[in-house]
Parts: C-alpha cells; structure tokens; sequence
C-alpha cells in the first residue's frame, strides 16, 4: 500500500513525540493491573493456575488486550508494552485520514484531520500507556473506515460486516466504546444516503447493527455471567464520583478545543450553504466529542477522563479537517495554517507531558522488594503497582485498601495477618487512617520506612513479632 507523504509526516512526528515519552515514569496502576492480568490469564490457559474473577470488574474483556499486551511485556519489559500502544495509536491516526478522505473525498482534508488529531495530548498520551484503550480506539477507527466505505460499492454487504465485527471487538475490549456506536450508524446511513437512497442506507445500518449484537451475544454466551457483572459495575451503573460537572468539562474542553470548535464551525458553514447532507454529518462527526465529557460529568469523575476524550475527538477531528481544508485553499493561508500547527503541537505535547505525572515508584520498590521475599501477606494501597514489579510474589498475598471493610483489616491486623502494610493516604485517605490507628495500637508492628515520590509519601510499617 503507498502512502501519501503528507500522511507520513504527521505519524513520524507522532511517533517522535509519543516515544519520547515511553520512559518518563513507572507502570502506572492500570498498566500493572492489566500487564498482571495478561500475565495470570496466560498461565491459566497454559498451566491451569487458578486466577482472579477479572471479568466481574473489568471495565474490557480480560481476555482480548491483557495477553496481548503480556506478549510484549515479557518481550522487552513495560517499555514495549507501552510501545506495542503506540503502533496500535499511529494505526488509528492512519484510519483518521482514511475515513476523512472516503467522507469527504478530499485529501486536504483528510490531512488537517490526521495532523490535528495527532497533535492532541490524549492522543500522545495513549501512545505511551499500556492500556486497552488504545488497542479499543483502533478497532473503533476500524469500524468506521468500514461503513464510511460503503458508499456506492458494490461489495457494500461484506464492508458492513466487517464494520460490525470490528465494532463488537471494540465494544468487547473496552465497554466504555458502545457510547460511540450510535455515531457509527449515523456514518453508516448518513454516507450512503446520497448514493444507495434512504431504504438502502438504513437497511445498512439495521445490518451492521445486528451484525454487532450477534457477535456481542455469541461473546457474551462464551464469557459467562461474570461479563454481565463487570459490564454493569464498571460502565452501565458507575459510582458517582466526586469532581464537579464544571470541572468535568473544563478538562474536557482544555484537550480537545482545538478539534471541537473547528468541527462545529465547519458543520455550521455547511448548514449556511444549506449542504444538508454534509452539515448533518459533520454535526454528527463534531458532536460525538462531547459525548465522553457528558457522560462523565453527569456521574461527576474525571478519573481516565483524558483518555476517554480522545475517542470522541477522533471522530470530531474529521470535522475540523473539512473546515480547515477550505481555509487553507490560498498558499498563504495554507502557510499559516501549517505555522499553527506548531503551538498547537506545542501545547499537546506538555499537556501529555504533564499526565504522566503520578508517584514514581522505583524507590518503594527497591526497599519493598527485600521485605517480599521471605513470603507473608501484604496490605497495600493500591497493590497492582508493586505486584507488577514484584512477580515473585503471587496475586493471593496482596489485599489493597480499597475494599472499605475496616472491620476485616481490624481482625487481620490483631492476628499480624500482614507482614508489610504500605500505606499513602493518598487514594483511601479515610481507610488509612483507620488502619494506621490500628497498627499503632496492635503493637507488633513498627514504622520502617518512608519513600518520597514528588508529593506522595509511603509509609511503610513491618511485623516485628507476635504480642
């Protein structure tokens, strides 16, 4: 397949940027949890070790990116875990142009859209995180390349499978992407109406709909129940969180600006030059931007705020290539369009900098490491960081804070059930509290250490013997 240069240029720029950033810190706790979770899944499969019930409170199949990601992991550490995130991100800024160039039939545009989508920090950020959200986010790309690839074609029945079985992985690998599914239809009808006629199109998108649910269903009746828990814990029936919606929004808005408004004003130029059909797609396109920030503000949390943006971005910035394509007509705007990439690329660049900033945690591990090896059980918050870099240890001797039954951690550190407790008073403040009380007052216990990570401090307390 060639490859415009253009194209080319924005994914080395991408790749330039995102790399620069794969060793900046320590696994972050996501990370652990699902590289962790590879691992186990593997040595289930293989040896028949007995594993956590991950599927009853994934937010994604335990079973699609966390042994994926496990492959690269033990290949070349959490470097290339991060890295294997990063092709998968360059792969879905090829599909933003791809999908910009069949909607819009112009490779201007389709430029504007790659440039401006890889110069988002979401977009740099998940270059360098080895989660699933990136793996999630191309098979989204994927599906939309499909349908979008409809239009006219006289193998429109096959594009239409395609695109339902790549979005029922993308829904599969992280539930949080069935929010974009309603856009994905609307590409569906909205790109082949002018071609195929209304009946066609929406007979289109019945396909591709039912296409999905079929492979959801056949996913789910494999799975178990235990995905029908992890579904409705994690994404469905959310905690509410704490944050503002005002605080919600404004972190939303920081990030994604630079695509949103573009977007709307190249869907409000369309409307003014009564082009119907392309300002309703283009509305569409730009609006899906705000469909994460919504939802997050309503059950009030910016936790992975900043990488569910980007999802909605991806289709928005499609929008943005339009507008653009037409204010870049002249050399001279063209000039200075191409300038402004520059702080904007600037910009996304620290902002994606700036969220990797999370406690470091290669000193805890060096004084925690030797306290591990003779065995005993661990009370940590959280523990997915440290059993991560800690692989000698099994996944039964680690209990993390995050449980809320003070009465159990009472009891347990009474009977010296713990050997090490490390505590923060960070992400369980209230819980810590509680159980640094009780460490004081159990006796056989002492304060051994403390690790400075930036702001954070661990503190570290280990059994001396039983009173």
């Amino acid at each position: 397949m060639r490859a415009p240069w253009p194209l080319l240029a924005v994914l080395a720029v991408q790749a330039a940027l995102s790399a620069s950033m794969v060793r900046a810190n320590t696994a972050f706790g996501d990370e652990a949890l699902y590289l962790s979770a590879g691992h186990l899944e593997w040595r289930h499969w293989l040896h028949g070790t007995q594993i956590p019930a991950y599927p009853t409170w994934f937010s994604g199949s335990p079973v699609i990116y966390p042994p994926i990601g496990a492959i690269a992991d033990s290949l070349g550490g959490l470097a290339a875990a991060r890295l294997l995130s990063l092709a998968f991100m360059l792969g879905v800024t090829c599909f933003v142009w791809g999908t910009a160039a069949r909607l819009l039939e112009d490779k201007r545009a389709a430029f504007w859209a790659a440039a401006l989508f890889a110069a988002l920090a979401p977009t740099l950020h998940l270059g360098t995180f080895a989660t699933y959200d990136a793996p999630a986010l191309l098979l989204l790309a994927a599906a939309t390349w499909c349908a979008a690839g409809i239009r006219g074609s006289q193998h429109a029945t096959r594009w239409i499978i395609a695109a339902g079985v790549l979005l029922a992985l993308a829904n599969a690998t992280k539930y949080a992407t069935a929010l974009y599914d309603p856009t994905v239809l609307c590409v569906t009808v909205l790109s082949s109406w002018s071609a195929a006629g209304r009946t066609a199109a929406l007979l289109r998108a019945a396909l591709l709909a039912g296409t999905a649910a079929a492979v959801l269903a056949v996913l789910l009746a494999l799975g178990g129940p235990g995905y029908l828990t992890g579904i409705s814990v994690t994404t469905t029936a959310r905690q509410q969180g704490t944050n503002t919606a005002a605080l919600v929004l404004t972190d939303a808005w920081s990030w994604t600006a630079v695509v949103l408004v573009p977007a709307v004003v190249g869907a409000a130029w369309c409307a003014v030059r009564r082009r119907w059909a392309q300002a309703l797609l283009l509305a569409v396109l730009a609006l899906t931007a705000l469909l994460a920030p919504a939802d997050q503000a309503r059950i009030q949390t910016t936790t992975s705020l900043n990488k569910h943006v980007d999802f909605g971005a991806w289709f928005a910035a499609i929008a943005a290539g339009y507008l653009l394509s037409r204010l870049s007509g002249k050399r001279l705007a063209l000039a200075a369009s191409l300038a402004a990439l520059i702080p904007v690329t600037t910009v996304g660049t620290a902002q994606a900098q700036a969220m990797t900033d999370w406690p470091n945690v290669a000193g805890l591990v060096k004084v925690v490491g030797p306290l591990t090896d003779h065995g005993g059980h661990f009370l940590v918050e959280p523990t997915d960081v440290l059993q991560y870099y800690l692989p000698r240890t099994t996944w039964r001797q680690w209990t993390n804070t995050q449980t809320g039954n003070l009465q159990y951690y009472q009891q347990a550190i009474v009977r010296h059930y713990f050997s090490v407790v490390i505590l923060s008073f960070n992400q369980t403040p209230a819980a810590d509290y509680e159980i640094a009380f009780e460490l004081s007052t159990a006796g056989g216990y002492s304060l051994t250490a403390k690790v400075h990570s930036g702001k954070t401090i661990f503190y570290i307390w280990q059994r001396t013997g039983r009173v």
